[in-house]
């Protein structure tokens, strides 16, 4: 009786560079919804209404925000996106609280961890722009 040739586990040519990417753009869309959804928490209580700097980047976020298909990272140029919503929510809250601290604000642990997670994918499109995505 003839063997059976074993299948071997190894993963098919780009399986592993495809799931990376895939991660990557579900952590920047998550990223973007908190920062955006933190973002106009903060507007709608009237927080950003004496910083003309803050609501001048919150409009940049909501409209970077636009550009991404459906609200889901799906491809390059929504990571690209992503990343613009990201650099920009945080200009909005640099703009509020130049020392990212949001001492008094019962958001103050979220927007840390937002704030995190949008500078993971800000540092993920570095890396990609350079060549380095793994």
């Amino acid at each position: 009786m003839a063997e059976r040739k074993k299948k071997t586990a190894a993963p098919k040519p780009g399986q592993q560079e495809r799931r990376a990417q895939e991660q990557r753009y579900l952590q920047a869309e998550q990223a973007c919804r908190l920062l955006t959804g933190l973002l106009e928490e903060l507007a709608t209580e009237g927080r950003l209404d004496d910083n003309e700097a803050a609501s001048q980047y919150l409009n940049s976020t909501r409209a970077y925000f636009r550009r991404i298909r459906n609200g889901k990272v799906m491809g390059p140029a929504d990571f690209t996106a992503a990343a613009d919503v990201c650099a920009s929510a945080r200009r909005a809250l640099a703009a509020l609280d130049p020392e990212l601290a949001f001492a008094g604000l019962p958001q103050a642990p979220a927007l840390g961890a937002a704030l995190d997670q949008g500078a993971r994918v800000i540092e993920d499109m570095k890396r990609v722009k350079a060549g380095k995505t793994g």
